[in-house]
């Protein structure tokens, strides 16, 4: 098992090498001298290997971009794993660049005016390119990924709540949620998406998830969103792709004129990633790259290109909108717990001791003074971005972001109880 682990390390590092080499050629792209003739670059195989060094070189040469250094390696060109090289590199980047294999040479037919000319389409090759290269990786990824329906065959005659979480979370968050859902008499499913890729593509996987549950399903839906799963949604239901539906949509801390804690996403990054590598066997470094390379956290910028289209569409006819904000920041709830941890330090029979009597008192009366703070905002999101035009439900409580639907009660389940009630 620990030598099927050791060289499970080894292929893993060598995909994250080769998806880095060219992504980092990607990324330098719109810096890159255009050339108005198409040409060819030829490596030299070596008993049907390249090393990546001269891959490197090579790439970085013709297409006139910065040297890119790597470790010593080798790209075996030869069987599945050529095949899977040669078919990321030419639906990654289309025209603009063809691989084909001969006996002795790697050849790379480039055009360099149609290779991505910006940020967004770099990355967008890039994350094509590893997901290609990687399949087994890529596939044991994508189980997370859509709309997860309860086991037992679905009642049209019950309601359906579909439950969408936020930037690097995942539906494990929804626990304590479903459970008084379930107790309420709800059915419940759950979308899940590649959280740091566009929000628009999350729209897309969501628009073909509904869509084809319309098809077996002809009941209402509600869609409870968290955060940026909101902005999915409603990119979703105030877009041309909308198949109808759609019920009530309930957006808790959604941030709809955008975060400047945007800038924090690696920090949720690595703890998600965290997470998987810790419980999933089947994890992959690959997996950072393929659910998106931060084109997320730029949708979420005050005043980006996404929040602009998607806030100049009008609120879809039918469906009824709840905005539910928290005001309260999150080290007010860290602060009020580790409080009342260090009070119950204090033994028990030492509390009506002179002294101890008053720094227990002392201790939880600053905690529930905490618990009591307001603010204009649940730490991430302002009260002020969670507002939208058109939407007069709105409804503000004492709650930071994540308690607003995590935790054994969360804050906002009164509220959504009484809105699907009704």
């Amino acid at each position: 098992m620990s030598q099927r682990f050791r060289l499970g390390n080894v292929k893993q590092g060598r995909r994250l090498l080769l998806a880095c080499l060219f992504g980092a050629c990607c990324l330098a792209l719109p810096s890159a001298p255009a050339s108005a003739k198409p040409h060819e670059v030829r490596i030299t195989l070596k008993d049907g290997k390249v090393p990546l060094s001269d891959l490197s070189d090579s790439l970085c040469r013709e297409l006139g971009v910065t040297k890119v250094h790597v470790p010593v390696g080798n790209l075996d060109l030869g069987g599945l794993r050529g095949s899977n090289f040669v078919a990321a590199v030419n639906e990654s980047l289309g025209d603009a660049c063809r691989v084909t294999i001969t006996p002795d040479a790697l050849v790379l037919h480039v055009d360099v005016e149609k290779l991505p000319r910006d940020c967004d389409a770099a990355r967008r090759a890039v994350r094509l390119f590893t997901a290609i290269e990687a399949p087994e990786a890529t596939a044991a990824q994508r189980k997370y990924f859509g709309l997860h329906l309860p086991d037992a065959p679905l009642d049209p005659k019950r309601p359906l709540v579909v439950l969408v979480h936020g930037l690097d979370s995942e539906r494990g968050m929804w626990g304590p949620m479903v459970r008084l859902l379930n107790d309420a008499g709800y059915q419940t499913a759950y979308f899940a998406y590649p959280s740091d890729q566009p929000v628009c593509e999350s729209a897309v996987l969501l628009a073909q998830h509904l869509g084809q549950l319309r098809k077996v399903y002809p009941g209402s839906v509600d869609l409870v969103c968290h955060s940026m799963g909101g902005l999915v949604a409603r990119q979703y239901v105030e877009g041309e792709q909308y198949a109808g539906g759609v019920d009530r949509l309930i957006l808790c801390g959604t941030p709809n004129a955008g975060t400047t804690w945007n800038k924090y996403r690696m920090a949720l990054e690595i703890q998600e990633h965290y997470h998987l590598w810790r419980n999933d066997p089947a994890w992959s470094p690959t997996w950072m790259i393929t659910d998106g390379l931060g084109e997320a956290g730029d949708d979420l910028k005050p005043g980006s290109k996404f929040l602009e289209s998607l806030n100049a569409r009008p609120r879809r006819a039918g469906v009824r909108y709840t905005i539910v904000a928290g005001n309260q920041h999150p080290a007010s709830r860290v602060g009020a717990d580790w409080l009342d941890c260090t009070a119950s330090w204090i033994p028990t029979f030492a509390r009506s001791w002179w002294g101890f009597r008053q720094c227990d008192g002392g201790l939880r009366h600053k905690a529930e003074s905490l618990r009591l703070t307001t603010g204009d905002g649940d730490g991430p999101v302002p009260l002020k971005s969670t507002e939208l035009a058109g939407v007069s439900d709105y409804v503000v409580l004492r709650s930071d972001h994540a308690s607003l639907v995590c935790g054994d009660t969360p804050a906002a389940w009164p509220v959504i109880h009484d809105r699907l009630d009704h």
